[in-house]
């Protein structure tokens, strides 16, 4: 897959750790992907220590993929408050733990389960999704997760191994 690296932007995105940090690692999720899910709990955790000590920033960016059953995540992303990052995220980790107790809800349910996770419908988000939606397809993105480092795509199921030793090599 070929993708279009110069058209990434760290615009309309959740932002873990310094804007100083010389790595900027995108990601590209679904809150209702199982892959996505499966990164957030085992391959990103090995970036805090990065994120920590000031070389790595993660910038998450929600992927509003049109496929059942993402849709429900889709919906989700509506809730998310931007301008609140480090609690959003904490919101964002909780929903991966708790994806299997509300990821097979209908759409319709989604507003009260926001309502139950603390959150409320943002007026921007659509707007930014939209952004998000337009910088996917100039990147071109197809699957989530799409995680890059640097140059280098992992794309849904991601290898913690490889990954570990592309995000090592990028920072020495």
């Amino acid at each position: 897959m070929s993708f279009q690296f110069d058209q990434i932007t760290h615009e309309d995105s959740i932002k873990i750790g310094s804007d100083h940090a010389p790595l900027k690692i995108v990601e590209y999720i679904n809150l209702r992907c199982p892959d996505s899910k499966n990164y957030e709990e085992n391959v990103a955790p090995f970036l805090n220590k990065y994120i920590k000590n000031g070389q790595v920033q993660r910038i998450l960016k929600h992927f509003d993929k049109a496929k059942y059953p993402l849709e429900v995540g889709n919906v989700l992303n509506q809730y998310l408050n931007y301008s609140t990052p480090v609690e959003t995220f904490r919101v964002i980790k909780k929903l991966f733990e708790e994806q299997s107790t509300w990821g097979s809800h209908r759409l319709s349910q989604i507003p009260h389960i926001a309502k139950d996770y603390g959150l409320t419908l943002q007026a921007d988000n659509r707007e930014r999704a939209q952004r998000v939606d337009e910088e996917i397809s100039a990147v071109n993105v197809e699957n989530v997760p799409t995680v890059f480092v640097g140059e280098e795509a992992f794309v849904e199921t991601i290898d913690l191994d490889e990954f570990k030793e592309t995000v090592e090599n990028h920072l020495q």
